[in-house]
């Protein structure tokens, strides 16, 4: 979902204030994300980082509860005095894993709540009869643009 997102416009729909990269790790799963993303926070040294992960996972024989603790683990991994994470939810889906999905933001956010994290919630405003492709599984541009939204929304909200 995130590779279709453009870093340049974002960071202009947030009038500058923040510089906005956008890193996608196509296919990857939670536990390889500590190896993608460890590079990427060098290099970078961001202030915020949102983290989008989790929907790889579904399919794997992996309860709700672990998929949700696999992504606390990761934003506890990548975390530093130096930089404040965010932990974007699974987008919803009309498929058999929606209610899966559905499991591991309700953990999601009751894990972030718990340990000091924030968390966008893009389950308000996608709305799967209007936000998603042909395959009910991807976003289509309208819900792109929305996914997109939440996240400048969020960091022009910040202050």
């Amino acid at each position: 979902i995130v590779h279709k997102l453009n870093g340049y416009f974002m960071t202009r729909n947030v009038q500058y204030r923040y510089l906005i990269k956008v890193r996608s790790f196509s296919s990857a799963k939670v536990r390889s994300m500590v190896d993608h993303t460890k590079p990427t926070l060098r290099d970078f040294d961001p202030k915020w980082v949102i983290l989008h992960a989790g929907t790889n996972d579904l399919k794997l024989p992996k309860k709700a509860s672990q998929i949700a603790k696999s992504i606390i683990d990761l934003a506890n991994a990548i975390q530093t005095q130096d930089n404040n994470i965010v932990i974007s939810l699974i987008v919803p889906r009309d498929d058999e894993l929606n209610n899966k999905a559905y499991e591991v933001n309700s953990r999601l956010k009751l894990m972030c709540i718990d340990r000091g994290y924030r968390y966008i919630d893009h389950a308000d405003n996608i709305k799967v009869e209007k936000h998603l492709d042909q395959h009910k599984l991807h976003l289509n541009r309208n819900g792109l643009k929305i996914f997109e939204k939440n996240f400048t929304d969020f960091l022009s909200n910040l202050f």
